[in-house]
């Protein structure tokens, strides 16, 4: 065997063995020397780790441990307003945070978060995938707001691509969109809806709020679980209500006037049927199921514009 020896590199003195695994210090120059470089003193490491999260002064959300710098305002809803903000420190990420109203339930952001953490861990098959295309929550506390209170503060990861809720679109468009579009929209929650509810999941609030678009992708993103409930014993009666619900979504989608949504004149009568249908009979929608309702969607589409195909889709009408 070949004999080794270790020597200092700063003033070339021998080092003991002990610092091939672990870090010594040189007995001549008081160096701290290692050659692993897997090492680091744990008194540097808590340093750094410290200055990576100290933030800077113009950080205005605490949570987790972490600060974050607002953004932009995204959009409010009944008992939360949502924000893009940026973590603060040296490992800068996108995120979004979801600040509780004053006089919103107490707890409710935890559950949401307990919920959107749960839906990750379960070993449904697909999970791989469709995880993927859930909420993903980051932590959940309490920061101090602009009016001095306290407010629940849940932080989710950055969706990247996504343009904002059907509700948006259908308020830039301001008539029915393409029903071509309709028809992907639908699949693409159908799709996470059979997933979420084969783990006994039910929404319960799909309304066009909850639900963003990725243009580009044409991708649905579901949100607003604080109010989903998981049972085994209910579980196809609630999924059913679900399936209605996002029918009224998509009719609301295909509706040339606000309000109560008329589907469009403009809509093919093979899916006017079939939204006809789906918006009213809950029991009929539990009975199909989420991946029959896609079936159903699928083969409606193909009876109203033959083969499917992609088709660019813009959140805006064009000029």
């Amino acid at each position: 065997m070949t004999p080794l020896t270790l020597l200092c590199p700063q003033c070339g003195s021998p080092l003991p063995r002990q610092a091939l695994w672990r870090i010594v210090t040189c007995t001549y120059c008081g160096a701290d020397v290692t050659r692993s470089e897997d090492l680091v003193r744990a008194a540097d490491f808590r340093e750094a780790y410290l200055r990576s999260r100290a933030g800077d002064s113009d950080a205005d959300i605490a949570c987790g441990g972490q600060r974050y710098k607002t953004i932009a305002h995204l959009g409010a809803g009944g008992s939360a307003t949502l924000a893009l903000a940026e973590r603060s420190g040296a490992m800068p990420r996108r995120v979004v945070l979801k600040i509780a109203h004053a006089g919103a339930p107490s707890g409710q952001l935890a559950r949401e978060k307990a919920i959107l953490d749960q839906l990750q861990d379960d070993g449904v098959p697909g999970a791989a995938y469709f995880t993927q295309r859930l909420p993903q929550a980051v932590a959940v506390g309490s920061s101090a707001s602009a009016d001095g209170q306290q407010r629940e503060v849940l932080v989710l990861r950055h969706p990247t691509g996504f343009w904002g809720s059907l509700a948006d679109v259908r308020l830039a468009y301001g008539r029915a969109i393409d029903a071509r579009h309709a028809v992907w929209m639908w699949r693409r929650v159908l799709e996470v809806l059979a997933y979420v509810h084969a783990g006994g999941w039910s929404h319960g609030r799909l309304v066009p709020e909850h639900l963003l678009v990725h243009p580009a992708d044409h991708g649905v993103l579901i949100i607003g679980w604080s109010g989903a409930r998981r049972s085994r014993h209910d579980g196809g009666a609630a999924q059913g209500r679900d399936l209605m619900q996002l029918a009224w979504a998509m009719r609301a989608m295909l509706a040339d006037a606000p309000g109560e949504p008329a589907i469009s004149r403009a809509t093919p009568p093979p899916l006017a049927r079939l939204l006809e249908r789906a918006s009213l009979d809950a029991a009929w929608c539990a009975a199909l199921g989420a991946e029959g309702m896609r079936q159903a969607v699928g083969s409606a589409a193909k009876d109203a514009f033959g083969p499917a195909r992609f088709i660019d889709f813009s959140p805006t009408p064009s000029a």
